[in-house]
């Protein structure tokens, strides 16, 4: 959304008031009391009136009179804005009566107002529908006043300020956040006492509770106790012969279970003996490759992967030398060797001379310009020429032969023959001498490989045979090492197997079971046949639990004896009891679903605090990182913003780390506050309808040289959204004629109201 145009004939002190506003920077200059402030409250007031609840709360009445026209006009406005859709509508709001508020589609001249409902004072809550936002949200979002950024910044440190923009993204208010909701709500939960607290009211009304409950339950039981005790007394007697004989019964289970644990022992530890003596002959069979240096394994494969290398690229390369070799023919390797001793140490100049002759006939203008010197160098190069290729003596001292045109057409011809077989001889040539060089490596390789074996005690003299002579040597050290570790590892599971004792002392304790085994039979032959599958473990404890209760009810029968005489002593009476007790259960369900609904109430504001947080931060996050660095050209290069509590941590130049209050300026901190402020509207109108940023001179703090960055930055922001900036200050003004005199810029001017309420 973005505000075309505003029209006040009048509001607070100012009166036929209008201005066409830009879709970029919109800058308002004025003097204090020229209308800043009254001008940005009338836009609110055009786009969501005053008074919002169907009955007029005190603050709505304070600020509809705030704002009455001081002249005693007529007290209204309209407001052209345009939707991000491109729908455009103008609201015309009259303030001095109930008069139903107008919003006129720009495109059709309809009023659509009765789309979205009336309210008192003909209020139409358009603008919370169309912005998806309500008057307090759009305040937080658009509006950054002079004095919230003193209110916030004075003394403040960076995470204090993402305190307050925190506390905007939850209430649209710095004075209220979900944080200090929270805070409430736990003190509450705090007083009321979770289920683990002792001194809070529902703790201490649950023990009133118990303990009623218990008194009450105990004076029951005393009642009831001298009835039971007779029987308790009889039952217990039956109870000491049960267990007795179920005691027997666990004891020869035990005694079966464990012969049956010690014979199993015994032959495992027989199969682990014979497996350790299997590996133990293997191990011995393999001796010979004990001292085999291992730690040398990795290096020779190392060389071996070169040496294959190299061989497969000897080969290749003897492929190709083979093959450029019988590219040429013996003719033409004789040949080439014959004209590079010849033609092929001529010169280009001398090539060029002998061109000049070879065509002397038809350019005999040039003939004569090459004179007497250049006809003796060309028949000097003839006669070399002859001799090379007629294997001539040298020549004597008698002057050289004139050279005619037709030897230098044919000295031409063989250079040229020369020049067509030269590529083929020199690729021969130069792949010989890389075979030759590659093979020099493999030798250097080879070598290398023997000095290894020589190491591991293998003397083949093929490498190849070594290599496999090494390898196999290898796998009967790895062998004759694993073989050992199975022997060690079967003596180790024969040790845990008997568990600290030796064989004989194992076979003395089978012994003793089987003897007392015997001997319970003997008295109890009813419990020869029994079985159980529980573990030795388990019968050993259920043969404690069974002696344990065989004496406490021996020693429960002396007590019985006693009780009877105790049972009634120093109990109220039951009708006392149930009453307090009913009285108690009332509190405690009373507290309980105080604390269940105050529970709900903070787990749905910390779900909604978190979702907000988690999609702001981010966004934030990016956008104050960007401007922090540009702002202070480098001084600050990255911002964080916690995404659990919105608050704010700088990089530390100095130090290169990232901490929170870092110790910034007043002019940072304002900065830093102005940034998340429009972080927070960017990210609001990504949610809804975007919001224009109204700034009410909020850069009095900021010195001369970052002044003029934040306002670039402003200009840069205003490509994306629509900025109102009030202010008073010159140099902003000579700041916007120098840097945004575009059409999408405007400044408006506001000229001082000179007239106050106290002269009406």
């Amino acid at each position: 959304m973005r505000l075309r145009r505003i029209d006040l004939p009048a509001f607070g002190c100012l009166s036929d008031f209008g201005a066409e506003l830009s879709p970029g920077l919109n800058l308002f200059v004025g003097e204090n009391e020229a209308g800043k402030s009254t001008l940005q409250a009338a836009i609110s007031a055009l786009l969501y009136g005053f008074f919002e609840n169907e009955r007029a709360l005190r603050a709505e009445n304070e600020r509809y009179e705030r704002f009455r026209p001081w002249t005693g006009s007529v007290y209204r406005g309209t407001l052209e804005y345009e939707l991000s859709n491109g729908d455009r509508y103008e609201v015309r709001r009259d303030f001095a009566a109930d008069v139903a508020t107008q919003l006129i589609d720009v495109a059709t001249g309809l009023d659509v107002a009765s789309k979205f409902g009336r309210g008192r004072h003909g209020n139409v809550p358009f603008a919370r529908k169309q912005f998806g936002m309500s008057r307090g949200v759009f305040q937080s979002c658009a509006f950054v006043s002079q004095g919230e950024i003193f209110d916030v910044t004075q003394g403040a440190s960076p995470s204090q300020i993402g305190d307050a923009v925190a506390a905007l993204a939850d209430s649209a208010g710095r004075d209220v956040s979900a944080a200090r909701a929270i805070k409430s709500l736990k003190s509450v939960e705090s007083r009321i006492g979770s289920d683990a607290a002792r001194t809070a009211e529902l703790p201490r009304a649950r023990q009133h509770l118990a303990r009623a409950q218990a008194e009450l339950a105990a004076g029951e039981e005393a009642r009831a106790q001298a009835a039971r005790t007779a029987r308790e007394l009889e039952e217990r007697r039956v109870l000491v012969r049960q267990l007795q004989e179920e005691r027997a019964r666990t004891e020869a289970l035990a005694l079966r279970t464990k012969i049956a644990t010690l014979r199993s022992r015994l032959d495992a530890v027989a199969a682990e003996t014979d497996e350790a003596e299997r590996a133990e002959s293997e191990a011995e069979a393999l001796s010979a490759s004990a001292g085999f240096p291992a730690s040398l394994r990795d290096e020779m494969l190392a060389l071996k992967g070169r040496w294959s290398q190299l061989l497969n690229g000897i080969e290749r390369l003897r492929g190709d030398r083979d093959g450029a070799t019988a590219a040429i023919s013996d003719n033409e390797r004789l040949e080439y060797e014959t004209l590079r001793e010849g033609v092929g140490t001529l010169t280009d100049e001398q090539v060029r001379a002998l061109e000049t002759v070879a065509f002397e006939p038809t350019a005999r203008g040039v003939t004569a310009a090459i004179g007497d010197a250049l006809r003796a160098i060309v028949r000097w190069i003839a006669g070399r020429v002859r001799r090379i290729l007629r294997q001539e003596d040298p020549p004597t001292a008698e002057a050289a032969p004139a050279v005619s045109a037709e030897e230098a057409r044919a000295l031409l011809d063989r250079h040229r023959r020369f020049l067509s077989l030269r590529p083929r001889s020199e690729l021969a040539g130069r792949l010989t001498t890389e075979v030759a060089g590659q093979e020099a490596a493999l030798e250097t390789i080879e070598g290398q490989l023997r000095n290894l074996m020589a190491a591991a005690g293998i003397s083949e003299a093929n490498v190849d045979e070594g290599l496999r002579a090494f390898e196999a040597a290898a796998q009967d050290h790895v062998r004759h090492q694993s073989a050992l570790a199975r022997a060690a590892e079967a003596r180790h599971r024969c040790d845990a197997t008997l568990a600290g004792r030796t064989i004989e002392e194992t076979e003395t304790r089978l012994a003793d079971c089987e003897r007392a085994l015997s001997d319970l039979l003997a008295k109890r032959p009813e419990l020869a046949d029994i079985e159980t599958d529980r573990s030795l473990e388990q019968l050993a404890k259920e043969r404690d639990r069974l002696r344990d209760e065989l004496q406490e009810a021996q020693l429960e029968e002396g007590r019985l004896e006693q009780k009877v005489d105790l049972v009634l002593e120093q109990h109220r009476p039951a009708s006392e009891l149930e009453e307090e007790a009913a009285r108690w259960r009332r509190e405690v369900e009373r507290l309980e679903k105080a604390r269940a609904a105050v529970a709900l109430a903070r787990s749905q504001i910390e779900e909604a605090m978190v979702q907000v947080y988690r999609d702001f931060a981010p966004a934030v996050n990016t956008f104050l990182s960007e401007g922090i660095e540009k702002v202070t050209e480098g001084r600050y290069s990255r911002a964080h913003v916690d995404p659990a509590s919105l608050r704010v941590s700088l990089l530390l130049p100095e130090t290169g780390e990232v901490i929170t209050d870092p110790p910034v300026s007043h002019g940072t901190r304002t900065m830093v506050y102005v940034l998340m402020r429009v972080g927070l509207a960017q990210h609001m109108s990504a949610i809804g309808e975007p919001v224009p940023l109204v700034l009410d001179d909020p850069f009095v703090d900021l010195d001369s040289r970052r002044l003029p960055r934040m306002m670039d930055y402003l200009l840069t922001l205003s490509e994306r959204m629509q900025v109102l900036f009030f202010t008073k200050e010159a140099s902003i003004v000579r700041w916007f004629e120098e840097h945004a005199s575009g059409p999408e810029h405007r400044v408006h001017g506001l000229a001082e109201t000179r007239l106050s309420r106290a002269s009406l």
